[in-house]
């Protein structure tokens, strides 16, 4: 199953899906359809908050990514010794810092570069792979379609995080994770989903 975020609606591709899901779909495909033209139309009408498109997960997937301009980025969920994790405030939404690939880079290398470029956060280290993301955006009349590889990381770093303002972050905080929840109403979907599966409940 994929799940591609678009604004705050969302695509789901592939044969199964959760029940509790399945009652917030507002349009189910099935059988034979034409991919290009229900994301056409899935775009234009507003209205249209979710849409599952059932059948091979694989097949579907192929063809519905290659319509796209790709992005790979990465990003971290970071956890302090003081058991505080960290977010940034970024285009009036709260996130966690992550950014796109540089040349060479690995998904490891480039998830701890931008933690420490938008944060300032030093002594990181990678715990393990959290889960991969999709979202579309639209930059200058094309939609792209960016994969961000989220990892668990810790760090002995306690100090106040610096934003990286060049970069739009305006503020970047420790939260405990029972504070988290009062940031989430200003927060990307997708960026809600990453905390709310991996935070300790």
């Amino acid at each position: 199953m994929y799940k591609v975020y678009y604004n705050n609606r969302f695509i789901y591709i592939g044969a199964d899906i959760q029940p509790i899901l399945e009652k917030k779909i507002n349009r189910k495909l099935t059988g034979t359809f034409n991919i290009r033209e229900e994301w056409e139309k899935f775009k234009m009408d507003e209205t249209c908050k979710s849409i599952w498109m059932h059948g091979h997960a694989k097949g579907i997937w192929n063809k519905f990514k290659a319509m796209f301009l790709k992005v790979e980025a990465a990003g971290g969920l970071v956890k302090n010794s003081n058991g505080d994790y960290l977010l940034i405030f970024r285009n009036k939404k709260w996130d966690l810092p992550k950014g796109k690939l540089e040349k060479k880079e690995t998904f490891e290398m480039a998830a701890l570069r931008e933690v420490k470029e938008e944060c300032g956060v030093t002594d990181l280290k990678i715990v393990s792979p959290l889960c991969t993301s999709y979202h579309i955006y639209e930059n200058e009349g094309w939609f792209l379609l960016k994969r961000s590889h989220w990892y668990s990381m810790d760090t002995t770093f306690t100090a106040e995080p610096v934003p990286q303002q060049e970069e739009g972050i305006e503020k970047a905080v420790w939260a405990k994770p029972a504070q988290i929840k009062n940031y989430m109403e200003d927060m990307f979907p997708s960026i809600k989903d990453v905390l709310e599966e991996h935070l300790p409940k």
